[in-house]
């Protein structure tokens, strides 16, 4: 994590032009940026367009990558992305998609017109504790929950706090964290919420791990996804389980995107004896998976509707994990249900 008083446009205006005059071996200026971009050099007979973000979470390079694509120069001139530090997997991403990055603590992957600059081995020089690594954890993400739950809603750190009962100190780490990677704004009352319900969607995304949570996998006898689903939740329901559907029956539930097969039940506990819900331990042929999530806001926002059923961010977070057509699932899920502001 980077320290959260760093002006990262200021501190790129100091330290790129240094970078490419190292690697380039000619004075480096800067020009006068046109709307659009946020910093414009000069240096070896060309331009060079920066967007600058704080941090390398690939939902925000993404964006970034977008807004240069919008930005007119010569074909000699640069476009690339500039951050505190990139990571292996931001790295990755922007070699897939042709993206060129410059990071200030001394890396860089840039190519243009007869030109590529290519920089590596440099330690992040922008490092720092005091912060959670990463504010998508189970519980930390709990407040990412409320923000994406209500997210037209202006919040007060200690209503967050009391709204997912996280302890304000762990709230205000976790928020410190989101405004690092530029995922709030705030209103002149300083009240917060999500700067891109979608973006902080998709930062989450990046980071949830399905397989924190403890997964047991049976098969209960069924002619259909949906004749699973109804006889599961009737027996999970009689036996006073809290449960709800997730993954591909709680996505059909909502949109009716296509049939399934594999049910998915998130619990807040194993069964002792899973008989008593007509269902099979196996090792394959599973037609039913009970999940006990490592944090019970898993459960946030559950809805009623055929059956219980998990938020739609829960739910599309879940089938990034999942076989089937899970991937065209929670694109449905994504454009039916999570539909909010840009």
């Amino acid at each position: 994590m980077y320290k959260g008083s760093v002006s990262w446009e200021r501190e790129a205006s100091s330290r790129l032009p240094l970078l490419l005059e190292s690697w380039l071996r000619t004075p480096a200026k800067a020009t006068k940026a046109r709307a659009g971009v946020d910093l414009v050099l000069q240096a070896d007979g060309r331009r060079f367009a920066f967007e600058v973000k704080g941090t390398d979470d690939i939902a925000t390079l993404q964006r970034a990558a977008e807004q240069l694509a919008r930005y007119e120069m010569s074909p000699t001139s640069v476009k690339a992305v500039a951050v505190p530090y990139m990571g292996p997997k931001a790295r990755s991403w922007a070699a897939e998609s042709g993206v060129s990055w410059v990071d200030l603590s001394g890396n860089a992957d840039v190519h243009a017109d007869q030109l590529r600059i290519v920089v590596s081995g440099e330690k992040n020089r922008y490092a720092t504790a005091g912060r959670p690594s990463n504010p998508f954890t189970p519980r930390y993400a709990r407040v990412s929950r409320a923000l994406l739950h209500d997210a037209d809603r202006w919040w007060k750190q200690v209503e967050l706090a009391h709204e997912v009962d996280v302890p304000s100190g762990t709230v205000s780490k976790v928020v410190q964290h989101l405004d690092g990677l530029e995922l709030l704004s705030r209103n002149k009352a300083g009240e917060l919420r999500a700067a891109s319900p979608s973006l902080l969607l998709d930062s989450w995304a990046q980071r949830y791990r399905f397989a924190e949570h403890s997964v047991r996998k049976y098969h209960v006898p069924a002619r259909s996804g949906s004749e699973a689903l109804q006889a599961v939740a009737a027996r999970l329901s009689e036996q006073d389980f809290k449960w709800a559907a997730t993954g591909l029956s709680a996505a059909w539930l909502y949109t009716s995107f296509a049939g399934f097969r594999l049910n998915t039940f998130l619990v807040d506990q194993h069964p002792v004896d899973p008989s008593a819900l007509g269902l099979r331990p196996v090792d394959k042929g599973e037609n039913v998976w009970l999940v006990v999530p490592k944090d019970d806001g898993a459960f946030y926002g559950m809805t009623e509707l055929a059956a219980w059923c998990a938020h739609p961010v829960q739910v599309y977070l879940d089938l990034l994990a999942h076989p089937e057509r899970a991937a065209e699932a929670a694109q449905a899920l994504r454009e039916q249900r999570l539909t909010w502001r840009a």
